[in-house]
Parts: C-alpha cells; sequence; structure tokens
C-alpha cells in the first residue's frame, strides 16, 4: 500500500511539470526504482498501463478499462452506454501515443476537457441550438420539468467528461456525482499548491483550439457546481425530485459526496459565495463552457409539450403564457359555472310563477 501510494503521489507531482507525458512519468518511476524493469517490453506496458490509471483516477477525465483491450492498447471504460458523444469520440488508442503531452494524448479519446470555442465543434443542429437559447431560468430548465415533460432520464457518471452529455436517442442525461473533486481543485488555485492534474492536462494558451487552457478549466469546474443549482437547487420540484433519487446507490456509503445533496436538494447551500445564483442565466456569460450543451438540452426540451392537467400546471417555461391560460381556464370556467346557476335560477323562478294560480 505504501508503494502505491508513493507512485500515487510521484505521478501527480510529474504530471505537474512542463510538457509532461505518461512516457516521461513512466521513465521517472524506472530512474526512482519506483517501478522495476524484469522485463524490459512487459515492465514499460504494465508500468504505462499503471500511470493511464491513475491519471484517470486523479483527473476523474476517464475510467481506465486495462482488461478490454490488448496489451499495446490504452482503453477507457464506456459511461455513456454506447452514445458517442464529444467528449468520448473513442474509447482506445494505441500505447505508442502515450508519449504525447497529456493533453493531446487526452485529446485521442474526444474532448475530455473542452474550452471557450468548444462550440465550434458543434453540428448544425447544436449550433441552431446555440443561436436559438442565450438564456436559462431555473423555472424553465430544471430535472423535476425535463423528467415529466421532457421524458428524460438521468443517469449519473463518475467521469466529470461526461457531465452534461444528453443522449437524444435514448432521452438520457448524464450527470456526474462528485462535486467535492470541482470544489476541491478550484479551492487549491487559491494556495500555493503543486497544481492539480486536471490542471496538469490543460493546454498551453498558444495550443489550445478545442481544449481547455489551465482558465478554461476552473471554469468548467465551476460550472459543473453552479449546473447542480440551475438543475435542482434552484427549483422546489427539482430538490424534492433529488431526494427521491440514489444518485450513489450502486456504491458503499463511505463513497457517497454530500456536497451533491447540499447542491442538489437544499433550497440554500454552502457554495452560495462561490456561485452567485441568479434567476436567469446567460449561457455565455455565466457557462462559457457548458452552454453548448445546455442549450442542446433546452432546445431539446423546448420541442416537448405537457400532455396531462398536472404537466400543464407544473409547465411555467413561458410564464406568461401560463398565467394567461390558468387565468383564462379559471375565470373562464367560474364564468360557465355562474351562466350556468343563473339558467337554473331562471328555470326555477319560471316553474314557480307556472304554479301560481
Amino acid at each position: 500500500m505504501m508503494a502505491f501510494t508513493t507512485i500515487w503521489h510521484e505521478v501527480w507531482v510529474q504530471a505537474s511539470t512542463s510538457d509532461s507525458s505518461i512516457d516521461s512519468i513512466v521513465t521517472c518511476l524506472f530512474d526512482k526504482k519506483l517501478a522495476k524493469m524484469h522485463d524490459n517490453t512487459e515492465a514499460l506496458s504494465h508500468a504505462t498501463n499503471l500511470v493511464f490509471a491513475i491519471i484517470g483516477w486523479q483527473t476523474m477525465l476517464y475510467k481506465p478499462d486495462t482488461g478490454s483491450c490488448p496489451r499495446a492498447q490504452l482503453a477507457i471504460a464506456d459511461e455513456t452506454d454506447g452514445h458517442r458523444g464529444y467528449a468520448y469520440m473513442n474509447l482506445r488508442q494505441d500505447q505508442g501515443s502515450s508519449r504525447k503531452a497529456l493533453y493531446e494524448f487526452l485529446m485521442g479519446f474526444g474532448v475530455l476537457l473542452p474550452c471557450y470555442n468548444f462550440n465550434t465543434l458543434a453540428s448544425d443542429d447544436d449550433k441552431r441550438a446555440l443561436v436559438a437559447t442565450k438564456t436559462v431560468t431555473p423555472d424553465s430548465l430544471n430535472a423535476h420539468l425535463l423528467t415529466s415533460i421532457g421524458g428524460i432520464q438521468i443517469k449519473w457518471t463518475d467521469s466529470l467528461a461526461c457531465h452534461l452529455e444528453f443522449d437524444a436517442d435514448s432521452s438520457t442525461l448524464y450527470l456526474f456525482r462528485f462535486p467535492t473533486f470541482c470544489a476541491i481543485n478550484l479551492l487549491s488555485q487559491e494556495k500555493d499548491q503543486t497544481k492539480p492534474t486536471i490542471h496538469s492536462c490543460a493546454a498551453p494558451p498558444m495550443a489550445a483550439s478545442y481544449w481547455a487552457t489551465h482558465e478554461d478549466i476552473n471554469n468548467l469546474l465551476r460550472e459543473t457546481l453552479l449546473s447542480y443549482r440551475l438543475l435542482f437547487g434552484q427549483n422546489k420540484a427539482s430538490r424534492r425530485l433529488f431526494r427521491s433519487l440514489n444518485p450513489f446507490g450502486d456504491l458503499p456509503e463511505r463513497c457517497k459526496d454530500r456536497s451533491l445533496s447540499e447542491l442538489c436538494g437544499r433550497k440554500q447551500s454552502n457554495f452560495e459565495t462561490q456561485l452567485p445564483e441568479r434567476d436567469s442565466y446567460v449561457l455565455s456569460k455565466d457557462f462559457p463552457i457548458l452552454r453548448s450543451r445546455l442549450a442542446v438540452l433546452a432546445h431539446h426540451f423546448s420541442n416537448k409539450r405537457p400532455r396531462t392537467w398536472k404537466e400543464l400546471w407544473d409547465d411555467k417555461r413561458d410564464s406568461a403564457s401560463w398565467f394567461t391560460f390558468w387565468a383564462v381556464l379559471i375565470f373562464g370556467g367560474i364564468a360557465i359555472i355562474l351562466a350556468f346557476v343563473q339558467v337554473i335560477l331562471q328555470i326555477v323562478q319560471v316553474s314557480l310563477q307556472i304554479k301560481q294560480p
């Protein structure tokens, strides 16, 4: 156990160095005698797999899947049930890619760390969704409406890269279930510490195209935390929905992240000072990294219409139309009832007059 802890720490330290790669980290482990070279080829392959796995655990961008592919490949687990979004475009790549800088290597799987310009990668449909959706509100886009009216099911994932990935074919929304990871890595930026491994995977500003820079990663972590408030915390029905869910049902008690309940299940959270909540969010300003995912989700939901009276009551996406509809229905109903009562009274009056001699 002590040896693994030492290797874990060394991977973290070496990843933070300039132009680090899996190969450079493996070389350092051999140089420091933390890994043994019994057989050059096999030992190198095992060490590469170990470093690859540790980077996945330290960044929470992917879950390593070391048993599903040949030794000459590196694979990640499929956490989106076959859906191929921008995060996981490929699940495997050759071990030879491990010589690349960390951000270049990870880009071989997909856009695990999106940047501000990520929306330029979007399909034509997604770009139309971005144009159509400039703002969102907790009343118009929340988990309660998405599940009840939108027919969307929520699936919790262990990978930050999959947060807010939406599979329209299966109507499944994937949400990251460990917000404490985001909070800790944001907090570490305020202290003079070795940078977290997830920040070591940032692209240099001059090299960034579709991959996040150091500042983009901070924005991604902050937006991820704020998205829990948008979808759950700022809406009463959604908070009630969250309390009925079991996001950690497949994990032991010690693995539960209590910050998820704090963000999703309470009207007020301890994150208020770090996450300024609004009644309306401008996607380009409040969610510059995740805006395309939220826009796609909002655009998909905008095409859904309530089917029952309860859904009509819950659907407050257009508050003016909502008030108008129910005002017309209520006052119109009252008018009809009063008219009916008036007719009855007139009938009674006429019948009484007829009976009089």
